[in-house]
């Protein structure tokens, strides 16, 4: 996956989902008063809020393009109360020599990691990145039966938004790819970005790779990277992980603690 190429259009994608998951971190830095370690911060979508919120905060990411628009976005904001910065790494062998009373892996990143050793790996790096007391917490989509039965190459709408570099109109589109065996998909996400006569002057198709896990499967990488379900949410409010929900909701700490 290219990651760099991503860096332009994250926040064109991300422009479509609702801001639950950021008030919700935000929530728990404010509860650990920080330092907050995020682990694939993007362009600061989650780790500036926080900053905003007067909370330090350490962004960590793959991609450089990525953190270089992060250090854009943070430049161009007046009101960030806490200090932050934002350093390359890979949440597989991430070794900060620091620890810190929050650690957070939000928007489902930890499903980046495409082998169940990789992504066990992960929540090892990040469980040795806690202070004594310390919390972990991530998101991840639930798998959904029909999206992964679905072999369909038609694109399905993922919705529109406006680019907020050029104000233009933007169509959103995918077209999945999954194997329920390895439990991985391949996604080609597409962007049209429409001129003001409705006509498409760009298309821009980004590919996404992602291993999804179920809560069972959570549970036991969880045990083995010698951490405990502290909470377990359906959504970013609170609400119980039940059988119809879209959104699990993380929060662990080291096992004993």
């Amino acid at each position: 996956m290219n990651y760099d190429a991503w860096a332009e259009w994250y926040d064109v994608f991300y422009s479509t989902a609702g801001v639950e998951d950021v008030a919700f971190y935000v929530e728990l830095a404010r509860a650990s008063g920080g330092p907050v370690l995020e682990i694939g911060c993007g362009t600061g979508r989650v780790s500036l809020p926080i900053a905003a919120a007067g909370i330090d905060v350490l962004g960590v990411d793959f991609s450089p393009a990525m953190l270089a628009r992060a250090g854009e976005r943070a430049a161009a904001t007046s009101n960030l109360g806490g200090a932050y910065e934002f350093v390359q790494g890979d949440m597989r062998s991430l070794a900060l020599d620091r620890q810190f009373p929050l650690v957070i892996i939000p928007a489902r990143t930890l499903y980046l990691a495409l082998t169940p050793e990789e992504q066990l790996e992960s929540l090892r790096r990040a469980a040795s990145h806690l202070a004594p007391g310390g919390m972990l917490a991530f998101n991840l989509f639930v798998p959904d039966p029909d999206l992964i039965a679905d072999t369909s190459k038609e694109p399905f709408s993922m919705g529109e938004t406006i680019n907020p570099a050029t104000g233009r109109r933007c169509l959103l589109s995918a077209v999945n790819t999954p194997d329920p065996i390895a439990q991985t998909i391949h996604s080609v996400q597409t962007v049209e970005e429409l001129d003001e006569s409705g006509s498409v002057v760009r298309t821009e198709d980004l590919e996404v790779d992602l291993r999804f896990m179920y809560p069972s499967e959570v549970h036991v990488m969880l045990e083995e990277a010698g951490l405990a379900a502290d909470q377990v949410y359906g959504d970013f409010s609170g609400g119980p992980l039940q059988e119809d929900s879209e959104e699990m909701v993380w929060v662990v700490r080291r096992a004993g603690e």
